[in-house]
């Protein structure tokens, strides 16, 4: 996933970073805090790890990374729909 970063130090420190911060909300998320808004917070920086140029290079990273985004679009939705009790908000 990252062999591209080493003729971009600076792109790969970026996704890097992007990655690490992901996966600590995700752990955050995990160990209990199940609230909308850091669901929210994962599916942007999900988009953002997206749209970084150098996962255009990665499929394998890229899928992954499309899968989790829409994953986590699901459970927003699904907090968000608890907290307004119950109603469906996609129909």
């Amino acid at each position: 996933m990252f062999d591209d970063q080493l003729s971009s130090p600076a792109h790969g420190r970026e996704l890097t970073q992007l990655h690490t911060m992901t996966c600590l909300l995700m752990t955050q998320f995990i160990n209990g805090r199940h609230c909308p808004k850091l669901a929210h917070r994962i599916v942007s920086q999900l988009a953002l790890l997206l749209s970084h140029p150098q996962l255009d290079h990665t499929a394998a990273s890229r899928d992954m990374y499309l899968q989790l985004h829409d994953h986590w679009q699901r459970v927003t939705g699904l907090l968000l729909d608890r907290r307004d009790g119950g109603l469906p908000r996609y129909q």
